[in-house]
């Protein structure tokens, strides 16, 4: 959709596939210590289909999603599981890694929340969204209108598919970076991708300085202004209600604090 004059279909299984396979190799032998990231999807849509039938459904709607071109043509398999086999496949053939990540980016759907709206119900939205990530009891309230367990999800589809490939969100945003509720899903983020041993996350796009969504920042990383962070090993934590309260635990090897968030 934003490089449509230079490829105006959506991306299908065989060309992902084709690219990485000419691409990632490619990278590889000129720095072997590279780390490589696909297919790096846009949502949830992506985890199932791929560009190509995002867009024909998209445009033809009704039956097309139920049988969708592209995936019909591929056994049936949804994308990631396909893309992630096709990496497997070439490591067994070729003796080499090219595929170092799985990656799909993630910005919640409910209405509002990525808009920087203030309302009350979106900032309870808001906060209470971030399970997503995580809780396969939370039906997602947007359009998805489904549990999504996003990261234990992302990290099955490794397990069955090419074990020993690492997780990415190389995009992801809860909103409202400038406005403490959005500073307190942000920390509620980090704390998740921490406690379900995510690889590598890059928020689009940073705060200020001076945000509250900064904080967040620092509240794991220098809480004190001197060094002091959340420590590195995790222990387990729960609460009864996480749309109340989260709770985050772990111990610093530099001094064998408990830290808890």
């Amino acid at each position: 959709s934003t490089h449509r004059d230079v490829h105006p279909q959506g991306a299908g299984y065989d060309e992902m596939r084709d690219r990485t396979y000419e691409i990632a190799p490619a990278i590889k032998a000129a720095d072997p210590n590279a780390q490589t990231m696909g297919p790096v999807g846009w949502g949830w849509s992506s985890i199932t289909l791929s560009g190509h039938d995002q867009k024909t459904c998209n445009e033809l709607g009704g039956d097309c999603w139920s049988n969708p071109p592209d995936q019909a043509a591929h056994g049936g398999v949804p994308y990631a599981t396909w893309y992630l086999t096709e990496m497997a496949a070439y490591e067994r053939e070729h003796g080499t890694r090219i595929l170092d990540y799985y990656d799909n980016h993630w910005y919640p759907q409910g209405s509002g929340i990525t808009s920087g709206d203030q309302s009350e119900a979106v900032q309870a939205l808001r906060l209470r969204s971030t399970r997503q990530l995580w809780d396969p009891e939370y039906v997602d309230e947007s359009w998805i209108n489904q549990p999504v367990d996003l990261i234990p999800r992302m990290r099955q589809l490794v397990d069955d598919s090419y074990p020993g490939t690492k997780l990415a969100i190389s995009e992801y945003n809860w909103g409202a970076l400038d406005h403490m509720d959005g500073a307190l899903a942000e920390a509620d983020v980090l704390g998740i991708f921490g406690r379900e041993g995510l690889d590598l996350a890059t928020l689009w796009a940073p705060p200020e300085p001076t945000d509250p969504g900064a904080f967040a920042f620092r509240m794991y990383l220098n809480y004190d202004g001197r060094g002091s962070a959340f420590g590195d090993t995790s222990l387990t934590a729960q609460s009864a209600n996480p749309d109340q309260v989260s709770v985050f635990a772990s111990r610093r090897s530099s001094d064998g604090a408990l830290t808890l968030m």
